[in-house]
């Protein structure tokens, strides 16, 4: 069963919607590479660290 919507700038609004986050994501897509970076570095050095813990290196 169709129903009409009683808001015709519904379709608009989404597609505006959808426009803004694709720009909020562009724009912060370097920022959240430097952070992903920063997390895989930081545990890389963790397990380095566990693993001369484990092995008794430390």
């Amino acid at each position: 069963m169709v129903t009409k919507s009683k808001n015709d700038y519904t379709a608009f609004w989404s597609i505006l919607a959808i426009v803004i986050a694709a720009l909020s994501i562009g724009y912060c897509f370097t920022h959240i590479i430097d952070l992903v970076g920063n997390g895989v570095e930081r545990s890389s050095r963790a397990i380095a660290q566990l693993n001369r813990l484990i092995k008794g290196g430390v």
